[in-house]
């Protein structure tokens, strides 16, 4: 039975009550601390904000819509994918696909066991994470907690359906409607905003109508989406953090 120690994260409980997760170790030396999966000002909220308005503007643009998640984590962006969907009276089999990707193995298991109630072997903070995470996404809303799960589960029914570190050599099984990069920083995972892999990327896995949405505001992730075709947005951050980025391509936003 593993604790997110063991895996090399603590849990935070950020200010809107909601939690995330925090790397143990830093790969910055002149820093204490690892790099937190969100924003200390709210980690649900912060995900609303970068994400929730994106996956609704596909859901209703797009009929049967492809979603490309690149970080896991906690499970935030696919949670909502199904609680937009939902407050939108959809079902689950009127979202294309949802591939998610996620290069901690242990992450992807937990996510995956926890999502079909097999959580037996899961130790009570790791359950009690994703109920937190749960319980945040549906506050204020009419969404029982019930109907996310049973929304993920027709989409991740098999644990090899969250798919490992997303690499330059990846074979995309979709073109997607709606890319949320939601991957840790260019400190932590270098390659994973580099301007030609990012520029792959697009190019391969980018459907004729397509959205990305991230939190990040990087040069090099501009630039990509521009030699992609998308036209580039610059969004106000979280909370007074540094601006986030949406890239639209053949969209008309009312964001």
């Amino acid at each position: 039975m593993k604790f997110w120690k063991d895996i090399g994260f603590e849990i935070e409980i950020t200010a809107d009550k909601s939690p995330t997760l925090r790397l143990l170790e830093s790969v910055d030396p002149s820093k204490f601390r690892g790099e937190s999966m969100h924003h200390s000002g709210g980690a649900c909220a912060e995900t609303l904000l970068i994400y929730g308005n994106p996956i609704r503007a596909i859901l209703q643009k797009v009929e049967n819509p492809h979603f490309l998640v690149v970080g896991l984590g906690l499970g935030y962006i696919e949670m909502t994918i199904a609680r937009e969907a939902l407050l939108l009276k959809k079902s689950p089999d009127r979202v294309g696909l949802i591939t998610s990707y996620d290069s901690v193995p242990e992450l992807r298991e937990f996510f995956f066991k926890w999502l079909h109630g097999d959580t037996s072997s899961m130790a009570s903070e790791v359950v009690q994470t994703y109920e937190a995470v749960l319980d945040s996404l549906t506050s204020g809303t009419d969404i029982r907690k019930t109907e996310i799960l049973s929304f993920l589960r027709h989409h991740f029914k098999h644990l090899q359906d969250i798919k490992t570190a997303l690499s330059s050599d990846v074979k995309l099984v979709s073109k997607y409607h709606c890319i949320l990069y939601d991957a840790f920083s260019s400190k932590t995972t270098p390659y994973l905003w580099d301007e030609e892999f990012l520029v792959q990327l697009l190019r391969e896995g980018s459907a004729e109508q397509c959205l990305l949405s991230t939190y990040a505001c990087r040069v090099s992730l501009k630039q990509a989406l521009s030699r992609a075709g998308f036209d580039v947005f610059v969004r106000e951050g979280f909370q007074g953090k540094r601006n986030s980025t949406l890239g639209a391509k053949n969209i008309e936003l009312n964001l």
